[in-house]
């Protein structure tokens, strides 16, 4: 594990966020065709954005002895496409919402419809920032969740199955 990762899981400790971790080995290939093998840390929990709605969350920290590396902060499940007809319309207000109101975040929508908000790294030893981020993404959803839920061909109340 290198020292970015550790100081990761000590400060969530210390915050009192409580993440399950797994590891995710993935080979990655170079330029001359060679296989190098990249490690991430996947750490995930759920967050319970407001009295009716838990969506579930995570970090991903691209693990390497290295003095920055990559990671990325996800909220899964936030709500469904329901009306693939209206895509072009949402797609539009969610843009209108990742250039004004969503900060270092972006919404985006998967394959299936499903709306995830994700945010995209770099970080060093001082992992507080990154957490600062992992954290503050959570406010920033629960205030821009009305928002969402506005958007006609967007369901934020279902969990797909």
């Amino acid at each position: 594990m290198s020292k970015i990762t550790d100081n990761f899981r000590y400060l969530a400790q210390d915050r009192k966020i409580q993440f399950k971790e797994r590891e995710v080995k993935a080979p990655l290939r170079k330029k001359d065709g060679s296989e190098v093998e990249q490690k991430q840390l996947v750490f995930q929990t759920a967050l319970r954005v407001n009295n009716e709605k838990a969506v579930a969350c995570g970090v991903i920290i691209h693990d390497a002895e290295s003095p920055r590396v990559n990671y990325q902060i996800t909220y899964n499940k936030i709500g469904y496409v329901t009306d693939r007809n209206k895509m072009p319309e949402i797609t539009t207000q969610l843009n209108d919402l990742n250039a004004m109101r969503s900060g270092y975040y972006r919404f985006v929508i998967s394959g299936d419809g499903e709306i995830i908000m994700r945010h995209l790294g770099i970080t060093g030893e001082d992992v507080g920032p990154m957490m600062d981020v992992f954290v503050y993404g959570g406010r920033i959803l629960g205030t821009l969740l009305p928002e969402l839920a506005k958007i006609e061909g967007i369901d934020v109340s279902q969990a797909k199955s």
